[in-house]
């Protein structure tokens, strides 16, 4: 049996350090740490950042809005698009060969005269497109930054060449023919806008303007007889009340917007709002740290809710404008669920693609109101010179056409509430007049431009011409 004493002598076990201790320790724990707080920092910015701007939803009903059913047979655009595919295109035409054309047919160019008679079969196809009262090229729910409208995009030519064919049929003296040529155009004018976006709307605008000339022209024509102009005067209005609601091209942009952001990778995002291409992955990522698509689309939801909430109403009766980066209305608390004018302009901005693409939207509301008072000015301008046949000189204010001509004086669309239209005298002329954006009576200043673009004058109109031989 051993000796209990021969036993070595007992020794305490020596304590291993705890591992939670060892993590702790500052050496390590502070490392990792900061290591853990670099990979949730972008988590957390980007919660950050996205939370900024509660979620309202879209600001109308897009389902309602975006589908738009129309039977190919009573559908505008199906004529318009076989008209363009027998378009041609001008050959030989020099670049103030349009200009010239519009001193009258005597003074347009031979490859002009050509151009309108290579183009015979497709202006047959557009003039039955135009006797139809709806068109739709895209459905609204279905356009994407990448949607190509060429239908549109042609029908400015073939606007043209109506124009054209106006001219010719007046020199003729066939004034008949040719206001139906001009009618036409303005109708199409008015299809191009119908359920389209921010461009088609842009498009039907230039049309119109171009319509506009042609009217103002063929009205002074001396064989322009008072029934002739009487039947125009009813047939424009008939065709301006096509004109769509302010609200609509924006609704339509609004989807554009929401369709590609919600779809549409997000290094694809940053070639298209800023035309920057590199890595894929970088991109990517990038924007996701930064809270994009989704803080943009929030951004949209109150920015579009701001816009839809005054556009449709008179000029005067909207919200002032805070001014900002993004001319957002200061609406009175309660108008919508969208935030104030004010705050929000701050968190649009410091969305990156919100920022890239709203600017677009900024003078959407001003290109709308200044057709509007040139859409105002040509009914009026025909009224005017149905005066001058019946009477032998022009009305010397609105007023003078009523009961007669019209039943009640036009108002101003860029006037105060009560201010009407206004009429100057300019030698034998006629001008016919709105105050303009700016309010202001400028004395029918409607010939000097304030930008590069001839329909930006201080007041917005048209000038009647002395009917003469």
């Amino acid at each position: 049996m051993p000796d209990p004493s021969d036993s070595p002598p007992f020794e305490p076990e020596t304590q291993k350090p705890s591992r939670l201790l060892w993590w702790l320790h500052p050496k390590v724990a502070l490392p990792l740490t900061l290591l853990g707080l670099l990979l949730v920092a972008p988590f957390l910015y980007r919660g950050y950042r996205i939370s900024r701007i509660p979620d309202i939803g879209d600001p109308f009903d897009v389902e309602a809005f975006g589908t738009v059913e129309i039977a190919p047979a009573d559908n505008a655009m199906t004529q318009y698009a076989l008209a363009v595919k027998s378009l041609r295109k001008p050959t030989g035409v020099a670049p103030d060969d349009y200009e010239k054309s519009e001193q009258g047919w005597t003074q347009t160019s031979e490859p002009l005269r050509k151009w309108l008679d290579d183009n015979q079969v497709a202006l047959a196809e557009w003039r039955k497109g135009t006797e139809r009262s709806q068109a739709v090229e895209i459905p609204p729910k279905d356009f994407r930054f990448s949607t190509i409208i060429e239908v549109t995009q042609e029908s400015r030519e073939l606007t043209r060449l109506a124009v054209l064919q106006a001219e010719q049929y007046a020199d003729y003296g066939d004034l008949e023919s040719a206001w139906g040529w001009l009618l036409a155009s303005v109708r199409a004018s008015r299809h191009v806008q119908q359920n389209g976006v921010l461009m088609q709307r842009l498009v039907g605008m230039s049309m119109f303007f171009n319509s506009a000339d042609g009217i103002q022209r063929w009205s002074a024509h001396p064989a322009v007889t008072p029934d002739l102009l009487r039947q125009a005067l009813s047939e424009f209005r008939e065709a301006d009340r096509l004109t769509p609601p302010n609200s609509a091209a924006l609704k339509a942009e609004y989807l554009v917007l929401a369709n590609t952001l919600r779809e549409t990778p997000r290094h694809e995002l940053m070639d298209y709002c800023f035309g920057v291409d590199g890595p894929p992955a970088l991109q990517s990522t990038v924007l996701y740290v930064m809270g994009d698509p989704e803080l943009s689309l929030k951004a949209f939801q109150h920015v579009f809710a701001n816009l839809l909430s005054e556009l449709d109403k008179p000029m005067r009766d909207r919200a002032p404008s805070v001014g900002g980066r993004f001319n957002l209305y200061d609406l009175p608390p309660g108008a919508t669920h969208c935030l104030p004018a004010h705050e929000l302009d701050k968190i649009v901005f410091s969305a990156y693609l919100a920022r890239s693409t709203l600017p677009a939207y900024q003078q959407v509301g001003v290109a709308m109101d200044r057709e509007a008072a040139r859409r105002a000015a040509v009914s009026l301008l025909l009224a005017c010179q149905l005066h001058h046949r019946l009477h032998g000189d022009w009305p010397a204010k609105v007023e003078d056409l009523v009961p007669n001509i019209l039943d009640e004086p036009p108002a101003d669309p860029l006037g105060k509430s009560g201010e009407l239209m206004r009429l100057k005298r300019d030698g034998n002329d006629l001008v016919i007049y709105s105050v303009g954006l700016n309010g202001v009576d400028d004395g029918g200043n409607i010939d000097d431009s304030v930008g590069p673009n001839p329909n930006e004058a201080l007041d917005q109109g048209a000038r009647a011409k002395w009917p003469k031989n």
